[in-house]
């Protein structure tokens, strides 16, 4: 699994949260999700919208166009956002999203087991 959040302080709770069930691999910026996103195995992709560097739409834009086949993986959107232009380009990119503030720790934990299912 691949956790990308630039805020330290949400980065360092999901990692707390999710380290003990799972492999987890951290990115902080867009760049460096890119380049763990092409390079490994992934069964889940948490990837905030909002990101220094490349957005989380740029990521898969850019992945679209160079490897398209890392695409296939489960990537689900972290945000703070409930509509604005990035939300509206990740679904119509076909992909879901988790409004960051709309989840307690445990419901977090939850919906990570939801969607390794």
């Amino acid at each position: 699994m691949l956790l990308v959040e630039d805020d330290e302080f949400l980065r360092t709770l999901y990692t707390d949260l999710l380290k003990d069930d799972y492999v987890l691999s951290v990115a902080a910026d867009g760049k460096e999700a890119y380049e763990k996103i092409q390079n490994k195995e992934l069964d889940l992709i948490l990837l905030d919208i909002i990101l220094p560097i490349m957005s989380g739409v740029e990521v898969i834009e850019k992945l679209k166009i160079e490897h398209p086949e890392v695409l296939k993986k489960n990537i689900v959107f972290l945000t703070n956002l409930d509509r604005n232009e990035m939300v509206q380009k990740v679904t119509k990119l076909g992909y879901s999203y988790i409004i960051k503030s709309d989840f307690n720790p445990e419901e977090f934990q939850k919906k990570v087991k939801t969607l390794l299912k």
